[in-house]
């Protein structure tokens, strides 16, 4: 009796070490895997990654940083951004960039509040932001976009901003 609980307990310990040998062992691509891990750690330790607020942009930067991160192979195209936009964020300077960039339908992302609990498929177009941040300018009201925003350009809102312009102008 004692010779097979003995020779059980040997085999018993044979495979148990052998798996755990197996399981925790460690080779040379892991090693150097995981000093690059390290290095990488290394690199962003101490940076803390934000939100994006709108009051951090204007209009021309939110147009850039949105059209830079559209990806047209994905499907989920879109910028999440943290509170509300300042009163009068779009400032007279900004106009004329504004009104140059109306008529396009270049696609970007969408804009996302955090708060957001929709994820949208769809994408926003550039004309559509500026067409926007033009009425807010034009109404001095500040800008809502809710918590999903992918706006798309329209003929008739371009027609009473250039109405609106050309009688600015004179």
């Amino acid at each position: 009796m004692r010779k097979i609980f003995f020779s059980s307990l040997i085999v018993f310990i044979l495979l148990g070490s052998s798996y755990l040998y197996y399981h925790f062992k460690i080779n040379d691509n892991e090693i150097s895997s995981s000093k690059t891990f390290e290095l990488k750690f290394e690199e962003t330790k101490g940076k803390y990654y934000q939100t994006l607020r709108p009051k951090d942009l204007n209009p021309k930067s939110f147009i850039k940083l949105f059209k830079e991160k559209y990806n047209k192979n994905s499907k989920l195209n879109f910028v999440t951004m943290l509170g509300d936009f300042p009163e009068n964020w779009v400032k007279p300077n900004d106009v004329q960039y504004l009104i140059s960039i109306m008529n396009s339908k270049e696609k970007c992302c969408g804009y996302m509040n955090t708060f957001s609990s929709f994820i949208s498929t769809e994408n926003g177009e550039v004309g559509g932001f500026a067409i926007i941040f033009l009425n807010s300018y034009i109404s001095k009201k500040q800008i809502n976009m809710g918590l999903n925003c992918n706006p798309k350009t329209d003929k008739e809102s371009v027609r009473k901003i250039e109405n609106w312009y050309r009688n600015t102008k004179k």
